[in-house]
């Protein structure tokens, strides 16, 4: 059974305070975005707890009759560290994160944070035993804006495994 996660940048071009919402360009951005995430008929649509990230995925949500379901694990905040370095950084979003995916066969979107959303990268390749090394991007495991608004990736998985992984360009 062949289905996908869709791990997604919110539609905001920079970070913004606690509780602010999309303007009106990015509030465009994320209605493109839901053009053509809905060729993908996700199940499941998470989103951290940023208002950002779920008004990125109002428009699909809207489309598809699905809830977002804001998550708490999904969050980009972090503890601080003992040495405080992007690797304990990247493996306490990981161990975090993870927690709020659904079932692997079910076809879900993700939208967070590209630190939140390189951690959950990894861990899935990792867990699925997928080589990530003969890739051509970069993972930010900082909140990096080189990633654009509305990117990501798309991890297509079969029987719930990782078998390929495909960036996505932002609309």
């Amino acid at each position: 059974m062949l289905s996908a996660l869709i791990l997604l940048r919110p539609a905001a071009t920079a970070k913004k305070r606690p509780g602010a919402r999309l303007d009106s360009e990015e509030a465009r951005r994320a209605r493109a975005m839901a053009d053509f995430l809905q060729l993908y008929n996700p199940t499941a649509l998470l989103s951290a707890p940023e208002r950002v990230c779920s008004e990125t995925l109002g428009p699909l949500a809207g489309r598809l009759g699905v809830a977002v379901d804001a998550q708490e694990d999904l969050a980009a905040e972090v503890p601080e560290f003992p040495g405080g370095d992007s690797a304990h950084t990247a493996a306490w979003l990981a161990a975090r994160a993870v927690r709020a995916l659904p079932d692997p066969r079910r076809t879900a979107v993700v939208c967070a944070r590209s630190a939140v959303l390189s951690a959950l990268l990894v861990a899935v390749a990792s867990r699925d035993g997928h080589e990530l090394t003969g890739y051509d991007f970069e993972l930010p495991f900082e909140d990096d804006v080189r990633q654009a608004p509305g990117g990501g990736w798309v991890l297509q998985r079969d029987d719930g495994l990782l078998v390929e992984v495909k960036p996505l360009a932002a609309p």
